[in-house]
């Protein structure tokens, strides 16, 4: 079945790739034709040469060309135009001055160089890459990128492998690092997710609280039903459930720090008796119980590619007849251009390796009529997102002295460049976020419910002014 699954990932990896492009010239299209031509023909020149000349001879000649494509690659093909770089970047190596001060830099070798303390920003990460990046950036992929995608093509290395295991190490990689690492950007509310800003003169505080009943009453939250939240993160949906609409909630979430987290918020505030916390996988949830409302909060894109139809599968599964179902999910715009795919590549190879399941709209919904549901409405919230982000990096960067001494400078300038892109990403439009609200598609469910008036979003009185 692994193996299987594997196989199967990396087909519908190479699908979505295809499909992202509206043009032959697109970057994902280029990528994927590119990549797996040359894998082939890699396999089948080996194949030829080894019954020609013998196996050990026909390394050594696959070795040359290696050699000469990697020659090429660097020294000719990333040739850039000429730039006033060194009036952004502080060089601290040599021999990254004397390639790329007076020339673009590519993306990728700016980054890398970045968060290992090679090259420092001058001035403000975010302003410089919100305002200036056009000056001096150069978005062609660089040797060591196309080497992680061909990478992707073996069990080991990629993210189209996700069994139980793996997903459990890449949770407790990412998110049990200390819940004083996510404090410190994400601030009280310890929400991961994008907020809703009903102007922006709103904290984040007020942007979560508001996405949280949003979801509720997207949901058509009501009194004593039962609410799945699978991926539920440090439990700020279950209990704002719980509290304001009076639902019997469970999270469920892999991280150890996040369960924790979440048991200790829940009896803080009362909610024991309403409040549930699964410390495990969503597929170890009991078959045999049911749910009223069931969210998933962007937790779907972790599922992978491969697993998305078994992760769905699940959700039905769970939900009563008459349930519904928000996806929340980070997507990539349709049609990408290579400062998209670099930002994509970025995400993917230091931030979220397994998060192969972001993509552009059509596919999740695709996904969703195969498996028997009916989407009701879809609501894009990246520019919500990007503000969130904003937020977030803001957050960040005043915390850097106890950052920097806990988490070590590396980590630290990872995450300061993460956030600043992300920023600017979700804000043009190169990554997004969709709210998608469906349920099953059967004859039987009552469609009237959407012709009455929707419920008045909760406003908490801690943002309203009003007595509590």
């Amino acid at each position: 079945f692994s193996e299987f699954s594997f196989a199967f990932g990396h087909m519908e990896k190479i699908k979505v790739g295809l499909s992202m492009a509206t043009r032959w010239s697109d970057p994902t299209a280029v990528l994927v034709y590119g990549i797996t031509g040359a894998v082939v023909a890699v396999l089948l020149e080996q194949w030829f040469l080894w019954s020609l000349i013998g196996f050990k001879a026909s390394l050594y000649v696959i070795a040359l060309e290696f050699a000469g494509l990697w020659w090429y690659y660097n020294f000719k093909y990333l040739i850039t135009e000429p730039a006033n770089t060194s009036d952004f970047l502080v060089f601290k190596k040599k021999s990254l001055e004397m390639s790329w001060a007076k020339n673009r830099i590519p993306a990728a070798i700016l980054y890398e160089a970045y968060i290992t303390g090679d090259i420092d920003i001058k001035g403000d990460v975010f302003e410089t890459l919100m305002n200036k990046r056009s000056e001096f950036i150069d978005y062609r992929p660089t040797f060591s990128l196309l080497k992680f995608l061909v990478l992707q093509f073996f069990p080991s290395h990629s993210s189209s492998f996700h069994g139980q295991h793996n997903d459990k190490k890449e949770i407790a990689e990412h998110y049990d690092r200390g819940n004083d690492f996510f404090n410190a950007f994400m601030g009280p509310s310890m929400v991961y997710t994008s907020g809703i800003f009903h102007g922006l003169d709103q904290t984040l505080e007020e942007a979560q609280h508001n996405k949280m009943s949003l979801i509720c009453d997207k949901l058509m939250m009501k009194d004593g039903e039962r609410h799945l939240d699978i991926g539920c993160g440090w439990g700020t949906l279950v209990r704002h459930s719980a509290k304001y609409y009076k639902a019997k909630s469970t999270g469920v979430t892999l991280s150890v720090e996040g369960a924790a987290w979440c048991n200790e918020h829940t009896e803080k505030e009362g909610l024991t008796d309403s409040v549930t916390i699964l410390n495990e996988d969503y597929r170890d949830i009991p078959k045999d119980q049911k749910f009223n409302k069931i969210s998933a909060i962007e937790m779907a894109e972790h599922v992978g590619l491969s697993n998305f139809q078994m992760f769905l599968a699940s959700i039905k599964e769970r939900l009563e007849d008459d349930g519904m179902f928000l996806m929340q999910v980070a997507g990539l715009r349709q049609g990408s251009n290579w400062e998209d795919v670099q930002w994509g590549l970025f995400m993917s190879k230091y931030i979220f390796p397994g998060a192969d399941a972001s993509t552009p709209l059509n596919w999740y919904i695709r996904q969703l009529e195969l498996a028997g549901f009916e989407v009701h409405s879809v609501e894009t919230i990246g520019k919500h997102y990007s503000h969130t982000l904003h937020r977030w990096y803001n957050n960040w960067m005043t915390n850097k002295a106890t950052m920097v001494e806990k988490y070590g400078d590396y980590l630290y300038r990872l995450w300061s460049f993460f956030l600043a892109w992300s920023v600017v990403a979700a804000g043009q439009g190169s990554a997004t976020c969709y709210q998608i609200l469906c349920h099953k598609n059967s004859s039987e469910f009552d469609r009237n419910i959407f012709t009455t008036p929707s419920p008045t979003q909760h406003v908490d009185p801690r943002f309203s002014g009003e007595s509590s």
